[in-house]
């Protein structure tokens, strides 16, 4: 057999030695867990940092929800505070809108008032204008007579008159016409003939001083001459439907009877023009009131307290 052949020296293994191999056992255990520790201090470390992050991600996120919790509990109250006024003002505007009703139909009252009363002035104007229209007209046909002092054309009491002096138609404490007193109410018929929207009143007056001859008192002498002129202008064609006669004596006077030149004045004959327009305002009247006790209660008190007080045509009553 051929010996085994031992490699050189410089290429053994060297045996290991018991006694060397008992230290490593030793101390690879204790690296091992040192790098064990090692390691979880490390993941306990990483785990912490996460936590924190985590935490301060957690706060955050409530601080933001405390925010906004706190914004929204600002919008509540101001919503709160925004339906409260709203109902408020709906209060007051229904207040406000009833007043409004109540003051709407109190001022339909008033103009429904105040349209009555502007037709009732629009009358009235018309009537006025008639009026001056007919005077001026009056004036103009007995201008003649007027400037010769025949006779004259007032305004009084809210009437025409033509007013005669006594004396161009009578003799003194005499009820018949004297010559010149006939032509006088001859001319004056044939006016009044033409004038067809008036009745004529004719008045007798006196001054103060007592009647003489066959009067007992200045009333029998007064309406003795109104008597005399009535007749005569109906025998000139003057329709007596339209014809009304007083005696006023001394009581309806014109001027001061303590001197001669009024007592002259005070002695007159008057022929009244009485307009037919105030029947027509009469009616009118009367309709309105018949139209306003038909309204409803409560617009009738809105109504009166818009609504002028009404006025009635002027009555002509002789003075005693």
């Amino acid at each position: 057999m051929e010996p085994a052949r031992v490699p050189p020296p410089s290429h053994r293994q060297p045996e290991p030695d018991l006694l060397e191999l008992e230290p490593e056992n030793d101390v690879t255990p204790r690296s091992r867990s040192n790098a064990g520790v090692y390691i979880l201090a490390v993941l306990l470390s990483v785990t912490a940092v996460g936590l924190g992050g985590y935490a301060w991600q957690l706060w955050n996120e409530t601080e933001k929800l405390k925010t906004d919790v706190a914004g929204l509990e600002q919008v509540k109250n101001e919503a709160e505070q925004r339906v409260a006024q709203l109902v408020q003002e709906n209060g007051e505007q229904k207040k406000t809108s009833e007043q409004t009703a109540g003051e709407r139909d109190e001022l339909k009252a008033a103009l429904s008032a105040a349209t009555l009363k502007l037709a009732e002035l629009q009358d009235a104007q018309a009537a006025s204008d008639q009026r001056l229209a007919e005077f001026k007209e009056l004036r103009k046909k007995f201008q003649r007579m007027i400037d010769s002092g025949t006779l004259d054309i007032t305004f009084r009491r809210g009437r025409m008159i033509v007013e005669m002096p006594a004396a161009v138609l009578f003799d003194s404490g005499s009820a018949e016409l004297s010559t010149a007193g006939k032509e006088t109410v001859l001319q004056v018929a044939k006016v009044l003939r033409k004038v067809a929207s008036h009745r004529f009143l004719v008045g007798g007056h006196t001054d103060n001083v007592p009647a003489v001859r066959e009067y007992k008192s200045n009333w029998e002498l007064s309406a003795a001459r109104a008597l005399k002129v009535t007749d005569t202008l109906i025998s000139k064609g003057v329709s007596p439907s339209r014809l009304v006669l007083a005696g006023y004596s001394e009581y309806d006077p014109v001027a001061s009877n303590s001197s001669e030149p009024g007592r002259q004045k005070n002695r007159r004959i008057e022929i009244i023009l009485e307009p037919y327009v105030e029947e027509k305002l009469v009616t009118g009247l009367l309709e309105q009131k018949a139209a306003a006790d038909k309204a409803p209660a409560s617009k009738s008190a809105a109504s009166a307290k818009t609504t002028p007080a009404k006025t009635t045509p002027a009555k002509t009553t002789a003075k005693k």
